[in-house]
């Protein structure tokens, strides 16, 4: 069977999904390989913030022949050293995975292509570099060497694992060329890394791939035995089937033998890692297989629907809502070649397309084993409400949504990726934009939830502001991927950035304890976000802003331009500016303006006062300051005014208003 249809509409489906506009074929389908096969790593890795995208996709001018280039800690993909210094304070211990990826739209398997891949790869794992390297290579190679510094890491689960992946749109048929430069390559290594993992995908493998990342796919284990359950409203079917792992492990492994990570979308927490519950199932496996079942909660599914034929149950879709756990310690004993033939397993398997019974198992199957860490954040009343928020809010230039599981709106295809806004995203940009802190900003989550525990997500707050920073966000992330020449110098400071639109915008924060205070500010903030014109006016007074403040920070202040995304005194530095240059432009009175009436009322004393448009903030005027103004018919009208601050509220009003 052809595929490559089939794979190119899922290359359309990309491009639309993530708005992509470049005409280099060639690199987008580059990046669509990445994504695809990145995600069967990390589901969650890529929602509409495109920065690690972006930094995975090396391939350009002095790439080593290598398209794609990830790093892997404790399964998580890293962005920076900061990234990396997060996870093993947290962690205190690491497991490491390089990832190399070279992607050709062609219909064949080259030995000269491969053959380079792999002396890029050689040489960016060496001590030694020979090759030229382009500055998105240099970055992941700091990283590198900063995980492997002896005084990084405090314990090694085990030495770095390394994992190609050479993709065409051909058919592989075991080229004896390339399966020896494969084993070179494993040979040259060493003793420093773990034996590579080399993958040749086809397009009936890269059609898998997509399918599994989807979660669109059958799966069939052999049973011992099966007994159905009684009938529940809301669910189709349903049974507990006894089965042996290792015909478990045909449903979580993948063809290149890594867990299946899609499985996993609707669990409440991801793998822990082999704390010492996990190590106590492991000892299980090893020691008392028959033991097995009797001390073990065994695995919930979810699918679509399941066929039962003789001792084989075949299920569509299927999701593992409870047994994350225990699955991911089967797939580690049986990578390491440990025999879970004999290992029975309960497993309980529901089929239904209903959402909120699916709610309910997963929130009754997960209860016993809740513990209160971040992991399980997006659990709390506060973000189910900010998720039917999100959905209701009216008044927004673009719909976006809060994806606070994983893929949750995968079912509905009218929905971008770009649209969808996760925790992360939403933690840091909130961060940035209400609580004046774009120099942690752009840390891990896990520490921005813990350090700031009790200033975001609180009950007290209104959920308006979490909605205006997630759309501020995507306004920027859409404004910098329709513009990619002004990437440069600007995208890896949009924590930053977000600070200044706020703060050009409404001025400084508002009191997030005030539902009043808070939503009354933030009505000013949609004003300019929903106003094309006005947005453009903020981020180009932003970008100037910010390059002002960084060369005044080199030039004048004599600081490293390398200590301006994460210093707080950059921050003081950046708001202190726009502040005064604020004020300065507050007391050019005698400046004349010119503007359109957009509004006019009568105040409480029986007063005419109104609105004149103005940027970024249309701007208030009252009869008190322009006593000779005719204020019959002068809505729609243009007027010349002068410009003062509110002595009361430090507001800007205008005054000495005339027709114009």
């Amino acid at each position: 069977m052809n595929v490559e249809p089939i794979i190119n509409v899922r290359f359309k489906k990309f491009k639309d999904s993530y708005d992509v506009n470049s005409s280099d074929e060639g690199s987008n389908f580059e990046r669509f390989v990445n994504h695809a096969i990145l995600s069967t790593h990390q589901p969650d890795a890529f929602s509409a913030d495109e920065e690690l995208l972006d930094k995975v996709c090396v391939g350009g001018p002095n790439d080593m022949s290598i398209d794609g280039l990830a790093i892997k800690l404790n399964g998580l993909f890293m962005k920076s050293i900061n990234d990396i210094d997060d996870i093993i304070e947290k962690f205190k211990r690491a497991s490491v995975e390089f990832i190399f990826i070279q992607s050709k739209h062609s219909p064949k398997f080259n030995t000269g292509e491969f053959n380079n891949f792999v002396s890029g790869v050689r040489d960016f794992l060496n001590e030694d570099h020979l090759q030229p390297m382009n500055d998105r290579i240099k970055s992941f190679l700091e990283m590198k060497e900063h995980l492997l510094d002896e005084n990084t890491v405090i314990m090694w689960e085990n030495n770095p694992s390394v994992r190609l992946y050479y993709v065409t749109m051909g058919k592989w048929n075991d080229s004896p060329h390339q399966i020896a430069l494969a084993e070179q390559l494993k040979k040259d290594l060493g003793e420093s890394y773990v034996e590579p993992v080399i993958h040749f995908i086809d397009s009936e493998s890269l059609k898998k791939i997509c399918d599994s990342n989807e979660n669109k796919f059958d799966a069939s284990i052999n049973t011992i035995d099966t007994m159905p359950l009684t009938h529940v409203e809301g669910v189709d079917n349903s049974c507990i089937a006894l089965c042996y792992a290792d015909e478990f492990t045909k449903l979580i492994i993948t063809d290149d033998k890594i867990i299946r990570k899609s499985l996993f979308e609707d669990n409440v927490r991801d793998y822990q890692g082999m704390n010492s519950v996990n190590s106590e199932i492991e000892q299980t496996i090893k020691n008392d297989p028959e033991k097995f079942i009797i001390l073990n909660n065994g695995i919930t599914i979810v699918c679509d629907e399941y066929k039962p034929s003789n001792r084989t149950i075949t299920m569509k879709n299927p999701q593992i809502v409870n047994g994350c756990q225990t699955s991911h310690v089967i797939h580690q004993v049986f990578i390491k070649g440990i025999d879970v033939s004999k290992i029975p397993l309960n497993i309980k398997i529901i089929s239904t397309k209903n959402l909120d019974v699916i709610n309910q198992i997963v929130r009754g199957t997960n209860r016993q084993n809740i513990v209160y860490d971040e992991a399980f954040e997006t659990t709390k009343k506060f973000h189910k409400d900010l998720e039917e928020f999100f959905d209701a809010y009216p008044q927004s230039i673009v719909k976006i949504y809060y994806e606070r599981r994983s893929k949750q709106y995968n079912h509905d295809p009218r929905i971008k990726q770009i649209q969808k806004i996760n925790l992360r995203i939403l933690t840091q940009s909130f961060i940035a934009m209400f609580l004046d802190k774009p120099h942690i900003a752009h840390r891990h989550e896990s520490k921005l939830l813990k350090e700031f525990s009790n200033s975001i997500f609180q009950e007290q707050h209104s959920r308006l502001p979490y909605f205006v920073a997630a759309l501020t966000f995507y306004l920027l992330e859409s404004y910098f991927r329709n513009n990619p020449l002004k990437k440069t110098g600007l995208y890896t400071y949009r924590s930053q950035l977000l600070t200044l639109i706020r703060e050009f915008t409404s001025g400084p924060p508002p009191n997030l304890y005030s539902d009043k205070e808070s939503d009354k500010y933030c009505q000013s903030l949609l004003q300019t976000l929903n106003s094309e014109n006005m947005f453009q006016n903020i981020l180009k007074s932003s970008f100037e802003h910010f390059n002002d403040s960084k060369t005044h920070w080199t030039d004048n202040l004599h600081k490293s331009i390398h200590s301006i995304k994460d210093n707080p005194e950059f921050t003081k530095v950046m708001l202190d500016k726009v502040r005064l240059l604020k004020e300065n432009i507050h007391e050019k009175v005698e400046e004349k303006f010119r503007g359109k009436v957009i509004k006019i009322i009568i105040d409480r004393y029986g007063k005419y006062c109104g609105f004149i448009e103005r940027n970024p903030n249309n701007i208030f005027f009252h009869s008190n300051k322009s006593e000779n103004l005719e204020f019959t018919n002068l809505q729609g009208k243009y007027v010349y005014y002068l410009v003062e601050t509110n002595k009361k509220n430090k507001m800007l009003v205008a005054v000495s208003v005339t027709l114009g």
